[in-house]
């Protein structure tokens, strides 16, 4: 098998064998570094006599890193991989070797007005095409050649638009997810994701796989035509209650509602891609607090009982049991329409030649021609697949 990577709880791996490796990125150690650096001049202010002197000794916080990590990577046909950065509230492109993962990277892209969540790379053309977080919950497709540093955006409004694929047959043929925003008073409630295909040469805007009670997200194409994409229930939290006692609790609770909205949509941001939460264990029973981390996870956005899926599907008899609901299926459509599952209990996958790469949150699979299922590496909550 040619190389493989996968990004998992906030690291980018290499797959030898069965062996992973940790791939380093420049862009992100650097600027974790930089921050450690800064923190350590600073630690004057508040520690030492002099500081004790002066009052002004106070307990140093911790660099935050949290949000410092790849997010998303592709491999060209010479054998470099792009990959992608959050660097908190900006983000970095970066071009590396993966024969020699020591040797200095290059600067694609360094940008600190939007973060970029998902990459594809059209290698006709030398282009990505970005899904990028522009101002608050909003995220937009838009296409950087990689001779340029400028982008082009290709979608907006309220929305979120992810997963970008290019079509193998046509590159002028992008394929996405996308779900609708709705601002409310006091809450941000999210559409169902469906399945969208643009036509760059003509600006022709299509929804190719849509439902109101479904998710359908991560599209991916073959050589054939045949689309490959992930389908879940659709679930629309934090229903409202229309009665007076419930809209006057509203009214005087909105405020703490609204800081828990922003708490909670930061912790899942940091879960997604480093696989730790905002929220400390430490209280009054830190093992229970642990416990419930465990056994509760946010997967791609939802709350998933991990440790309760993985149980059941180990006491269904699979051969390699994950920690993601049946619920989550992977689907193949034909270039007719015809839908088939392929495959339950899926988080992440990707094709590569005649097989099919899955994750179930435990384990990283592959899908052999004949329908066999063969174990690659046993690796948590494998977000991206890249090969």
């Amino acid at each position: 098998m040619a190389s493989l990577l996968y990004l998992s709880n906030g690291n980018l791996y290499l797959l030898e064998g069965n062996k992973s490796i940790t791939v380093p990125c420049q862009s992100v150690d650097q600027y974790k570094k930089n921050l450690v650096e800064i923190q350590q001049r600073k630690e004057w202010k508040s520690k030492g006599t002099g500081a004790q002197f002066m009052g002004a000794y106070a307990q140093q916080e911790e660099a935050d890193l949290r949000y410092i990590f790849p997010s998303d990577a592709v491999i060209t046909a010479d054998q470099k991989v792009i990959y992608s950065a959050c660097l908190q509230e900006g983000t970095a492109i970066n071009i590396k070797s993966l024969t020699d993962l020591q040797e200095a990277e290059g600067l694609v892209l360094r940008k600190n007005d939007f973060v970029v969540q998902d990459i594809a790379y059209d290698e006709s053309k030398r282009r990505l095409a970005l899904s990028v977080n522009t101002q608050g919950l909003e995220r937009h497709i838009c296409i950087l050649p990689l001779d340029a540093n400028r982008t082009q955006y290709l979608t907006e409004g309220d929305c979120q638009d992810s997963n970008p694929m290019f079509d193998p047959r046509d590159t002028m043929q992008l394929y996405y997810d996308s779900c609708g925003l709705a601002y409310g008073e006091h809450r941000i409630a999210y559409g169902p994701k469906e399945i969208c295909h643009l036509n760059m040469a003509t600006g022709d805007l299509t929804t190719v796989v849509a439902d109101p009670k479904f998710d359908f997200f991560k599209p991916k194409m073959d050589s054939l035509g045949n689309l490959y994409f992930l389908k879940r229930p659709y679930s629309k939290d934090g229903q409202s209650n229309n009665s007076p006692m419930t809209s006057l609790k509203d009214i005087v609770f909105a405020p703490f509602k609204i800081i828990r909205a922003i708490v909670g949509w930061l912790d899942f941001f940091t879960q997604r891609y480093t696989g730790e939460s905002l929220k400390t264990t430490s209280g009054n029973n830190p093992a229970k607090a642990q416990q419930k981390s465990e056994e509760e996870l946010f997967v791609e956005g939802n709350l998933i009982k991990a440790q309760q899926n993985l149980e059941r599907n180990k006491n269904a008899g699979e051969k390699y049991p994950g920690m993601i609901p049946n619920s989550w299926e992977l689907i193949k459509m034909t270039p007719s329409g015809e839908m088939a599952t392929l495959k339950k209990g899926v988080m992440s996958f990707a094709l590569k030649d005649d097989a099919i790469l899955f994750s179930n949150g435990q384990y990283l699979v592959e899908i052999t021609p004949d329908q066999n299922e063969k174990l690659l590496v046993e690796a948590k909550l494998i977000s991206k697949i890249i090969c």
